[in-house]
């Protein structure tokens, strides 16, 4: 379970990092490509990033979803990014955000995964807030953070 949070903290770090960093578009050694096309068949609008030759970046759009995917300089992939509909959340975490926050809307919902662990941040607008929580799959939630509006 350490092992999963940190690389779901990794994972966040590296997706904020191609944002705020130095990050630059590159291209990959032939097996960071190999692993890459045999596990996102069909992907699309591929860019690499990296900012210091050992961990890459993919961003790509794969059935019309925005998808990135972080590697080692070995190949390896490391964890999975990307942006859901609502309605692909699990029905056991929709259902349980619908009871407990039975006014706010789902605003947006990114999902987070790394080898079979998968994390949901999930951002609620209600009428004077914007919440954002942390799921699983299974339903459980907890408040990662809460903002008034302004």
């Amino acid at each position: 379970m350490k092992k999963f949070f940190f690389l779901m903290s990794a994972a966040f770090l590296l997706s904020t990092g191609a944002l705020f960093a130095n990050a630059y578009e590159t291209t990959v050694s032939n097996k960071i490509q190999h692993n890459f096309t045999e596990a996102f068949v069909g992907a699309s609008e591929v860019k690499w990033y990296t900012d210091d030759n050992k961990t890459f970046t993919a961003k790509f759009t794969m059935s019309n979803t925005k998808v990135t995917a972080f590697f080692d300089d070995a190949g390896t992939l490391l964890a999975t990014s990307r942006y859901l509909q609502p309605e692909q959340l699990p029905l056991p975490l929709a259902a349980r955000i619908n009871k407990k926050y039975p006014k706010d809307s789902i605003f947006c919902v990114v999902e987070y995964a790394s080898n079979e662990n998968v994390v949901y941040f999930v951002t609620l607008e209600g009428k004077d807030t914007w919440t954002v929580l942390k799921a699983d799959g299974t339903g459980s939630t907890t408040v990662h953070s809460r903002l008034k509006k302004a």
